[in-house]
């Protein structure tokens, strides 16, 4: 490994990952690689928080060296330094305005941040598209007008030239006036015709009204922006082409959205994979680094996110990279358990509280089929109101299996690991009793072991 890359550490909060022995089978599902065929908006992209952070990173192109190609900035309104305008890289506004890991000309303001990226870029020429993030931080809300837009607008432009991908860019090769219906229609370019670009994406903005705000900028430039804007998002509606992005309903700005930024709100999942659905942008970011566990990267990327959020560079043993497909693992499958090759199936199909959920041998029918959930629930497609949960509802030792109608308790919330187990309350595996081979066999809670009764794979 080059000496200059380096991990993001685990940050306070994030949660460890314990490893089962090494004779466990390695059955949870790896995300598929991309290939410079891939259309930009087929592909995810691990984006590590606040990017810009001395905690995280020696320089900031250390997180492009580490095989990271989106990052995060964070910038407050500028100022003028020895007079020339400059934007504070940092997250409140009591931190340092040059405290950060950005140091061409060891400055620290944005523009140092960008000549970090462009030089990279230039000694790296081929490289993936590189999407920056530049989240507009401020408390009061008149922060952020039209002057703040314009500055931003030319320091952009005048740091990356001719490496920037424009939005009127995307329009061009869409041969739509409309970004949102072009995109859907058509996508994004591929890889390949993106190398050596950088891609910058405008969130966040004064409190209240950051959607509003990021919609000036596109009233105000139109045609000649030099950013795509990624306004707030929190329903699959604001993702639909024919509808609007939420608050971008006057001046006709509605048509250059193609981009949402998504704070983990219930059913987040939906909104993804409704924006993979018409081919648009989604950032999906959480304040406690849930993403950095494999079970919410693994759902993050299977529902549809198009950038992630995480606070470490863990691949899980290459099983879900740092780049990879959108929807390339399954969330809805069988679960077919190692020892018995048979399905965790809810028993006679009799949707009612209660029913047991036990092994049987598989048969396609709606019944031994699960959709894994972003609130991390498997809900029987058979009837979806229904979720895998544990009598009782509290974990205990040896407790039955059986369905019940979901309300959101940590009794039906299951952790898939990239060993193929599920693991619920109390640190507790799914488990079939004494490893029965048998038919009918309910399923128990029991202390997690990595023996073939507790790994499944997942059929799709």
């Amino acid at each position: 490994m080059n000496s200059k890359i380096v991990s993001l550490t685990l940050l306070a909060g994030a949660v460890a990952l314990t490893a089962l022995p090494e004779t466990a089978r390695a059955d949870a599902p790896s995300a598929l690689g991309w290939t410079w065929n891939d259309a930009y908006n087929d592909v995810y992209f691990a984006r590590p928080h606040n990017t810009y952070q001395k905690e995280h990173f020696g320089s900031l192109d250390w997180a492009l060296w580490g095989g990271f190609h989106a990052l995060e900035l964070d910038i407050h309104e500028s100022k003028l330094v020895g007079g020339v305008p400059q934007f504070p890289v940092k997250h409140d506004a009591w931190n340092s305005d040059t405290g950060n890991n950005c140091r061409w000309g060891a400055g620290g303001y944005l523009r140092d941040c960008l000549n970090d990226i462009r030089n990279w870029s230039d000694y790296n020429p081929g490289h993936l598209p590189i999407t920056v993030q530049i989240d507009l931080k401020a408390i009061s809300p008149y922060a952020w007008g039209d002057a703040q837009y314009d500055e931003l607008h030319a320091q952009v432009a005048q740091v990356l030239g001719n490496k920037l991908y424009r939005p009127n860019d995307l329009r061009a090769w869409t041969g739509y006036d409309s970004l949102r219906q072009g995109v859907y229609t058509y996508g994004w370019p591929s890889l390949g015709a993106l190398q050596g670009k950088v891609i910058v994406l405008i969130m966040g903005g004064p409190l209240g009204d950051k959607n509003d705000m990021q919609e000036n900028y596109v009233r105000r430039y139109n045609y000649n922006a030099n950013f795509f804007v990624c306004p707030n998002a929190d329903s699959p509606a604001d993702f639909d082409w024919w509808g609007n992005a939420n608050d971008f309903d006057e001046y006709g700005t509605n048509k250059w959205v193609i981009c949402g930024n998504v704070g983990s709100p219930s059913g987040w999942h939906n909104v993804a994979a409704r924006a993979d659905d018409n081919r648009q942008l989604m950032n999906l970011w959480s304040g406690s680094y849930e993403h950095d566990l494999f079970h919410r990267m693994y759902l993050a990327i299977g529902w549809g996110a198009s950038m992630i959020s995480r606070g470490n560079a863990e691949t899980f043993g290459g099983k879900l990279p740092l780049v990879g497909l959108r929807r390339s693992v399954p969330v809805e499958f069988e679960i077919v358990n190692d020892n018995s090759n048979k399905c965790l199936d809810v028993w006679n199909g009799s949707y009612q509280n209660g029913s047991d959920i036990i092994q049987w041998s598989c048969n396609g029918d709606p019944n031994q089929t699960w959709i894994y959930t972003g609130e991390t629930q498997l809900r029987s497609l058979g009837n979806s109101a229904y979720c895998y949960d544990i009598d009782g509802g509290d974990g205990d030792l040896e407790d039955r299996h059986h369905i019940w109608k979901c309300d959101g308790g940590e009794s039906e919330k299951w952790r898939l690991d990239q060993y193929g187990s599920f693991v619920g309350m109390k640190g507790r595996c799914m488990d079939v009793p004494n490893s029965s081979v048998n038919d009918g066999v309910q399923l128990w809670h029991y202390d997690c072991n990595g023996s073939g009764a507790q790994r499944f794979h997942l059929n799709w």
